[in-house]
């Protein structure tokens, strides 16, 4: 944000950040997850109806008065 904004507020530093893990997944398999886990030697390849990976999101705000 512009210096002379956040001094208006009465704030010496304003900071406000996002950050995203396994936001998107691009593929054309029709099941939960496209990286299902091998388990066993007998099982890999297959999936087994696993829950999918977690989407992460993070926001923060850091103020400084």
């Amino acid at each position: 944000m512009p210096k002379t904004l956040i001094n208006k507020i009465g704030l010496e530093k304003l900071r406000v950040y996002m950050s995203g893990q396994n936001i998107f997944t691009f593929t054309k398999y029709t099941g939960f997850d496209p990286e299902f886990g091998i388990g066993s030697a007998t099982s890999a390849g297959v999936d087994g109806g696993t829950y999918p990976q977690s989407r992460i999101f993070l926001m923060g705000v850091q103020v400084d008065i």
